[in-house]
């Protein structure tokens, strides 16, 4: 047998065994491409937080500028401890977070620019209702960042949580009408199944191979009604989508 046949012969074989998955893979899986969105630990901040104050770091993109109307001591913490500066009035200042006695401000005080408490009486700007929203935005935003973080889905949600939660859909449809608008979106998971087939070794004896197709076992569907999920429903053998059919996520609550 010369080295050409003897090639000719082990290829077939050789490819097969190479591009096999591996056994270990079995299991439930996406279709390749849709996966999990990899999200930022929000709860991961160099900031030490006091308690029982609100902070819009991480919670809140859009930063609420105020205005500073008097001169006013700023300190590190809500203790009134470690004096950082004096603040410099008629001035802007960045809103940092809310306690029920005081707000933490970006500002320029007359030291450099300074980020701590100061007193609400010298800060102006605060919208009408902003710290009772600001209160139910953050009771929300605790509901969904825990859901998120479990990769798990509920109703009430919105659409970009659902997909921050548990990666793009295999599916969606949309209908918009006098109502509004209203979307169905599916997820798909997949059962690796082995399959035995008959190949020739290199030797042209028949010999079996196991191959590995994808069959779906199992599917989630999730409604939306302006955005917000109105149900959820799953088919029985998926387990990637941990759906807390238990839980209802608060309204959508906007600040500005």
């Amino acid at each position: 047998m010369n080295t050409r046949t003897l090639v000719h012969g082990f290829l077939p074989l050789l490819l097969a065994c190479t591009f096999l998955p591996a056994p270990d893979a079995l299991g439930q899986l996406r279709r390749p491409g849709i996966v999990t969105v990899e999200r930022e630990d929000r709860t991961k901040s160099e900031l030490v937080k006091e308690e029982g104050a609100i902070y819009l770091e991480g919670m809140v993109e859009k930063e609420l500028v105020v205005r500073v109307t008097a001169g006013a001591s700023v300190y590190a913490n809500l203790q009134g401890e470690r004096w950082m500066g004096n603040l410099l009035p008629d001035q802007n200042a960045v809103l940092l977070a809310v306690s029920e006695k005081a707000y933490r401000v970006r500002a320029k005080a007359k030291q450099g620019q300074v980020a701590g408490w100061v007193s609400k009486a010298a800060i102006a700007g605060i919208p009408e209702g902003f710290e009772e929203n600001l209160r139910q935005y953050h009771e929300r935003y605790l509901v969904v960042s825990e859901l998120i973080e479990n990769k798990q889905i509920a109703l009430g949600m919105t659409l970009a949580e659902v997909v921050s939660s548990i990666g793009p859909p295999d599916k969606r449809q949309s209908t918009v009408n006098e109502s509004g608008r209203t979307d169905t979106i599916e997820f798909i998971s997949y059962q690796r199944v082995p399959q035995t087939v008959m190949s020739v070794d290199r030797f042209g004896q028949a010999v079996p191979v196991t191959q590995y197709l994808e069959v779906e076992s199992g599917r989630i569907t999730v409604d939306f009604s302006n955005d917000v999920v109105t149900s959820i429903s799953e088919s029985e053998g998926l387990d990637f989508s941990n759906a807390r059919l238990d839980v209802t996520v608060p309204p959508v609550v906007f600040l500005f």
